[in-house]
């Protein structure tokens, strides 16, 4: 399957079959609860950081529902039952968690140079084209965040039911690509905003774990930031290390990244794509209704 270019998603997918629907069209258009919510809170963090950390939380987690509403429909996809149900319930957790956000990171996204948010990026390798959008990158000038003085960080907004383990990250190809882009390839983030710039940097990756952001609900025996035991009461913030993750590349492994980029590339190229059930994503696939089957039971059995 001949595409112009292959986003970044295509490379994580936890099923390729699933990404060969999505490049045929073959999705059910249905935006759910974990997807929405997600999409919600990813822009009202970009409305944050481009309109100021002063702005109304609650104002804006309605731009950015409504943001994400008109996104949705341009992608012919509608809310699903459950999130129509529920739409007050998850707009009030995003409101609490971006409040949340503003209040442990302000004073270090302050004293950062901020590049941009939702940055487009591409890299070329031998003249396959990848490219994506980086949810948030930031040079920090000062080295507040404790990851080297003058270092690009890009941070990825996640919110998922569980913080990955070092040794995922350390195999995760999206932010592997994310890295090869901001040291070998392009980033439209320039002075005026819309020009495409090479920086030739190597950044660390950092996965910014939103729903950590809640405090504990109970008594919990946790390490700390220092790495020591700490019991943690009912009303307490969550320690740094349970939000962040940092990912810092070895330099000597770029060719077993792009050793890894050409394999998929490659796949995709010749409709190599596996099927890779899972008895949760199977069950929120947006392609499962197009997906192969063995049985003869009906959809909603």
């Amino acid at each position: 399957m001949r595409i112009a270019e292959i986003h970044s998603s295509e490379l994580t997918s936890d099923c390729l079959r699933k990404v060969y629907h999505r490049l045929r069209g073959e999705t059910s258009g249905e935006a759910t609860t974990a997807l929405y919510r997600g999409l919600v809170a990813g822009r009202a963090c970009e409305l944050m950081h481009n309109m100021g950390f002063d702005e109304d939380i609650s104002n804006l987690t309605v731009m950015a529902a409504s943001d994400t509403q008109k996104q949705l429909a341009s992608e012919n996809r509608i809310l699903s039952e459950s999130v129509e149900h529920n739409l007050q319930d998850i707009l009030a957790e995003v409101t609490l968690v971006i409040g949340l956000y503003r209040d442990r990171f302000r004073h270090l996204f302050e004293q950062c140079e901020l590049m941009g948010t939702e940055i487009p990026a591409r890299y070329n390798m031998l003249g396959t084209e990848f490219a994506s959008h980086l949810d948030l990158a930031v040079r920090d000038t000062k080295g507040v965040f404790g990851f080297g003085v003058n270092r690009i960080l890009v941070f990825d907004w996640k919110w998922r039911q569980e913080m990955p383990s070092h040794q995922y990250l350390a195999r995760y190809m999206q932010f592997a690509l994310y890295y090869l882009m901001v040291k070998e390839g392009s980033l439209m983030c320039g002075p005026k905003g819309f020009e495409w710039m090479d920086y030739k940097e190597s950044p660390i990756l950092v996965w910014l774990h939103l729903p950590a952001l809640k405090p504990y609900t109970r008594k919990t025996v946790s390490r700390d930031d220092k790495g020591e035991q700490k019991e943690f009461v009912k009303g307490d913030f969550k320690p740094m290390r349970a939000v962040l993750r940092r990912v810092e590349y070895d330099k000597n492994r770029d060719d077993s990244i792009k050793q890894e980029l050409a394999l998929r590339a490659n796949m995709i190229e010749k409709d190599v794509f596996p099927l890779n059930p899972s008895p949760v994503s199977c069950r929120i696939c947006d392609a499962e209704a197009f997906c192969s089957r063995f049985d003869t039971a009906k959809l909603d059995e």
